[in-house]
């Protein structure tokens, strides 16, 4: 274990690939089970996770996926047709993989149980696969006869120089769990006696193990069958090897037009040219130097990188304010260069970090397609916008709330097979998952065509946990399935009704600098929508001032700031609201809620919008806009909740950044009532 040590995050990258790829490609292939292509790429994904598995010495992993393989032959060939439980029998040996990887990743190395899936794949491999046909194909061993005449010219031409041509065919075990490796062994060898001239199937498929468990090759060499038998003969896991002499009266039979090959074609001075299957294979290389191309980069170095980047907008930002305070007019020029190549990387380093939303989208057919199996509903999950990128991570964090969101939509929303038709609806309930970019955010929704959100089922759940709705709108009421420990299903299920979920929902896109609404017609469907900021490292901030002290507030949470009068700050029961667009508002005085003291008159208010619910944040002074690099807190000062980070001001100074979802917390308690 320790020799493949280096290896493991490797190994583990890859294998969450190839996994997520079988996955799709398995849910893809129950909905299309005629698509040969698709059934390919699930056998080259199985075989090469295979091989992994087995160079990295995890048996358990090699074997089950040697099993799945037996199964998945039975599509390729024809042997056998998809169906349904086989599709789930699959899925669930998948699911067993992701198992043992993760306690392989946790250096968890114990005896993993496969034995029962081994079984039953075992079974449905001998039911499609008799034995009269398995004794067919081990008694047949067709050799390629094929050769093209400028291949004949050269056989010739060696054996005129008293080189000794072999047609061979070799058998590798069907057990063998590399056989890619067992190929490209003998193919070594065989180089180092001689000529390969012809190769079937290619080097590139022979390498990569994409052949059922044989291959033929034309070999030019100076030995006698004998000593290629010995060569080779004795490399384990090769079943039988046919080495038949390709006679100069054979080859002069069939080369009867040497006219028509032209002469520059044939290498006088050598034995053979590069075979043909090399050549192709080389110019596929030089090709792609014109394709995009990328490389795996550890996180660690991209976050160092990202904080290099934020030094200089610093460190900028300090040069430029130097240059203001000295009126230095010499190095203007030269400081707009530097601010415009900064700038330049900071973009770069931002679309770096950057990642596509499917990272995540691509784990909930498989979710969905099980979750309809366990509630007994026809669902289809649409996806929309999987391209659409967003911080690393945003969309590490994002993963949560949108799995939440599904739930609900397929226990709650879809209807039974039953209701749908009753209501004139298709059978099939479709979910909706699609994400697009707006502006600085990235808006993604989560979307139903179910029976929707009736305000009537929310205000009875509500009046039932004691909750008063009075003077509530529709939309109010809706909102309060937002509040914490609230559900309005009747019984509770292995999905959902234990009234979590919708609550840690906000707070979590709320967290991430994101707000959440609804939009519902009883019926008709739901909708949830939720904005979130392109990136969480380097953003717009706003710079206020409170008594003596300075702080940032992010500005896209920011709706308005408003310059008030005393009067115009109205008081109610025991807090303070401000009327703004015909609703009160509740105030926040910053001072009072972190512990200032000033003698200044508040003189301005933020309006900030969290979801659907106005805030006002009462300050002193305002600074200006400015564009500041968010540092994380850490020890004491990371446990205070009222601050989101710190930053470095170009004077140098550092300054809190405030958590405008966790002040307004002290207003009533909680985010949204």
């Amino acid at each position: 274990m320790d020799d493949n040590s280096k290896y493991r995050d490797l190994f583990f990258e890859e294998t969450d690939e190839y996994l997520q790829t079988l996955n799709d490609c398995l849910l893809q292939l129950e909905k299309d089970s005629q698509d040969s292509s698709l059934i390919d790429e699930i056998f080259r994904a199985a075989h090469t996770l295979k091989g992994m598995a087995a160079t990295m010495g995890y048996e358990s992993m090699a074997e089950l996926t040697h099993h799945m393989e037996n199964v998945l032959e039975l599509f390729r060939s024809g042997a056998s047709t998809i169906d349904s439980e086989i599709i789930s029998l699959l899925l669930s040996c998948l699911d067993k993989l992701s198992e043992i990887v993760e306690d392989l990743r946790e250096e968890k190395y114990t005896d993993f149980d496969i034995e029962d899936l081994v079984k039953v794949l075992d079974q449905v491999a001998k039911q499609n696969n008799t034995q009269d046909n398995e004794e067919e194909e081990e008694s047949t061993f067709r050799m390629d006869e094929d050769i093209s005449d400028t291949d004949l010219f050269v056989i010739k031409n060696a054996q005129d120089k008293e080189y000794n041509a072999f047609h061979i065919g070799v058998r590798i075990s069907k057990d063998s769990l590399l056989k890619g490796a067992r190929a490209f062994l003998i193919i070594n060898r065989l180089e180092q006696g001689g000529e390969i001239l012809q190769l079937s199937p290619s080097a590139e498929d022979l390498e990569e193990g994409n052949f059922e468990d044989r291959f033929t090759l034309i070999y030019l060499t100076r030995l006698e069958g004998s000593e290629i038998e010995e060569t080779i003969g004795n490399i384990a896991e090769i079943e039988q090897v046919i080495i038949e002499s390709v006679e100069k009266s054979e080859v002069a039979a069939t080369l009867t037009v040497a006219e028509e090959v032209p002469k520059e074609e044939i290498q006088e001075s050598n034995i053979t040219p590069m075979p043909a299957n090399k050549i192709e294979k080389n110019k596929d290389k030089n090709n792609a130097h014109h394709v995009n191309q990328s490389i795996r980069v550890d996180l660690s170095k991209l976050d160092s990188f990202m904080n290099l980047v934020s030094e200089l907008v610093i460190y900028r930002t300090r040069l430029e304010d130097l240059c203001t305070d000295f009126k230095t007019t010499e190095i203007n020029e030269h400081l707009e260069h530097v601010a415009r190549i900064t700038s330049e990387l900071q973009d770069l380093v931002l679309k770096i970090r950057m990642q596509p939303v499917n990272v995540v989208f691509n784990r909930f057919p498989r979710m969905i397609r099980d979750l309809s199996k366990e509630l007994n509903k026809e669902i289809e999950l649409v996806i929309e916008g999987e391209d659409t990128e967003l911080d690393r991570t945003v969309v590490s964090e994002i993963g949560e709330p949108l799995i939440h969101l599904l739930r609900n939509a397929a226990d709650h929303g879809i209807e039974s097979v039953e209701e749908r038709v009753a209501l004139g609806k298709p059978e099939v309930g479709t979910v909706k998952l699609s994400a697009y970019q707006e502006g600085n955010r990235v808006v993604i929704t989560v979307s139903d065509d179910g029976k929707g959100i009736d305000p009537e089922a929310v205000q009875q759940s509500a009046m039932r946990k004691g909750i008063s709705t009075e003077g509530m709108s529709p939309r109010d009421m809706v909102n309060l399935i937002f509040s914490q420990g609230f559900s309005t299903a009747k019984e509770v299920t292995n999905v959902s009704g234990r009234g979590v979920g919708m609550d840690v929902v906000k707070q979590k896109i709320i967290k991430l600098g994101g707000s959440i609404e609804v939009q519902t017609e009883v019926n008709k469907g739901s909708t949830f929508v939720i904005k979130l900021p392109l990136t969480l490292s380097i953003i717009q901030a706003l710079l206020v001032n409170v008594g003596e002290e300075t702080f940032a507030l992010p500005l896209g949470v920011i709706e308005k700031v408003v310059k008030v009068e005393k009067d115009e700050i109205l008081q109610s029961h025991n807090s303070e609201v401000y009327i703004y667009r015909n609703k009160a508002i509740p105030i926040i005085r910053v001072n009072k809620s972190l512990g200032i003291e000033s003698e200044r008159t508040n003189k301005h208010i933020i309006l900030v919008l969290l979801g659907d619910q106005y805030y006002g944040l009462l300050v002193d002074d305002l600074i200006g806009q400015q564009e500041i690099v968010i540092k994380k807190l850490s020890r004491v000062l990371g446990k205070m909740r009222e601050y989101l980070g710190a930053t470095i001001l170009g004077d140098g100074d550092i300054t809190l950044i405030l958590d405008v979802s966790n002040l307004s917390k002290d207003v009533k308690g909680e985010y949204l009532e």
